[in-house]
């Protein structure tokens, strides 16, 4: 009789299992074989436009009033991905006998940023996982033993998306590029850089249909002044020769678009 009572506050599980499958990759059915669909070599990032300040020429006096409110601020384009960053601070932070301050950023995405689906207005836990990932990408680049008490946040819009692992990418750029607009003390920028693997080749700065055809993708933010890696994030399987090849390529693109935000923040000060 007890043998055939069923716990049904508990989700039970089938009574046998299989291991998960796994797509097995072809190495010879190459998709890139012939080149990417927009002329991009394989390790070839996206054109790069970067403007910081005030965003708007024509602004009402209420627009004027936020804009000074931002200590700095930064438009960041890459091909189709369009975001926009504003940095508040160094302001007085929530803990009084903090020896060192702290960075919080808000990453949201702008309700038609996405061309697959209609964001809401509500933060989403993709948002919210988001945001972590860029104080952890950001927060070892920021002097903030020098702002004691004092706290630093950072709110990132994605007016348009192309490609998740690229856009935290452009995000990541986008909020050093505000950070330096707005004077605040850091080792160096960080610049970041993703790539996706297809086949048997790494492709850098995917688009959103060739990371949808990506079995494994890699997200980098990396110091090339100090030559210092202050985040990864890979999804999929790879091999250590893989992993390898990947961290390489994307150090250097990463160097690549460090040069084009400086060059566009010394053209600022002229």
């Amino acid at each position: 009789m007890a043998a055939n009572i069923i716990d049904r506050r508990r989700i039970n599980g089938p009574q046998r299992s299989v291991e998960p499958l796994y797509t097995h990759v072809d190495a010879a059915a190459d998709p890139f074989a012939s080149g990417r669909g927009d002329g991009r070599a394989l390790d070839q990032v996206r054109p790069i436009f970067v403007k910081t300040g005030p965003l708007s020429a024509h602004r009402s006096e209420s627009a004027l009033s936020s804009a000074a409110a931002a200590s700095g601020a930064a438009f960041y384009e890459q091909g189709k991905i369009r975001v926009s960053c504003a940095v508040y601070g160094p302001r007085q932070g929530r803990r009084s006998s903090a020896r060192m301050g702290s960075f919080d950023c808000d990453f949201r995405y702008a309700p038609f940023a996405c061309s697959w689906k209609r964001r809401s207005h509500v933060k989403g836990a993709d948002e919210r996982e988001i945001s972590l990932m860029l104080e952890h990408a950001i927060a070892p680049a920021i002097r903030l033993e020098a702002y004691p008490k004092a706290c630093i946040d950072a709110y990132v819009t994605v007016i348009e998306s192309d490609g998740k692992a690229a856009t935290i990418a452009a995000a990541i750029n986008c909020i050093s590029a505000a950070l330096a607009d707005a004077g605040i003390e850091m080792y160096d920028s960080v610049a970041a850089c993703s790539m996706g693997l297809t086949g048997a080749r790494w492709v850098a700065d995917c688009a959103q249909p060739e990371e949808d055809a990506a079995s494994c993708s890699m997200l980098i933010a990396y110091m090339p002044s100090a030559d210092e890696v202050t985040y990864i994030l890979q999804h999929g399987k790879t091999t250590p020769e893989q992993t390898d090849q990947a961290v390489q390529t994307c150090t250097n693109m990463c160097a690549r678009v460090y040069a084009v935000i400086c060059r566009y923040l010394q053209d600022s000060l002229e």
